[in-house]
């Protein structure tokens, strides 16, 4: 099964509208009641609602449907998805949708159990789309290959920090993510599997 995460969709990433192809992605997604995934810069929800999510160690845990993993208790899960961050992002968010906040640019470090959530929900392969502005997209990409999950870049669904020359690798990293064992294609040629 497929996961479609998007790292750091916020306005000021996409300072024009987000690309077609990224919006058609998340369509199609939605349309088949597909795993979708919000991640964003702690400095893009608001202290109140980060504070509401972390788990007391500094980074928030991997909640589905608005649910702590650890939770077993229904009146908790109640709160926690009360509490689910209000992010902005230019492809929008919905109720049954993973919105999570991170404070480093890796999302599997930055959120707790988020690896071990998605391979909960059977997620074999991530769809990785958004910006690269802080390196986020680059460093999740590594470690969801060091995880051992496939990984499909949507090239035509990228913002701001597509090829920086100040992101991590200081090069290509688009290319470089290739080379470590990651798929680019083209929104319109993901295949998704749901």
């Amino acid at each position: 099964m497929d996961a479609l995460l998007i790292i750091d969709a916020s306005p000021d990433r996409f300072p024009q509208s987000p690309p077609q192809p990224l919006v058609d992605l998340i369509d199609r997604a939605r349309g088949v009641g597909g795993v979708i995934v919000h991640v964003a810069a702690e400095a893009a929800a608001s202290e109140d609602e980060v504070g509401a999510t972390h788990n007391g160690a500094g980074q928030d845990r991997f909640s589905h449907n608005g649910t702590e993993s650890d939770t077993d208790d229904a009146e908790a899960g109640d709160d926690a998805a009360a509490a689910q961050p209000q992010i902005d992002s230019v492809v929008g968010t919905r109720e049954d949708e993973l919105v999570l906040v991170s404070s480093v640019p890796d999302a599997f470090e930055g959120v707790d159990d988020l690896a071990e959530g998605l391979d909960d929900l059977g997620v074999d392969r991530i769809i990785l789309a958004g910006s690269n502005g802080r390196g986020a997209l680059e460093q999740s990409g590594y470690a969801a290959l060091a995880i051992g999950f496939e990984l499909v870049l949507v090239r035509d669904g990228l913002g701001e920090g597509t090829a920086d020359p100040e992101a991590a690798s200081g090069a290509d990293w688009p290319a470089q993510l290739e080379a470590a064992g990651a798929v680019l294609k083209d929104g319109a040629d993901v295949w998704l599997k749901m």
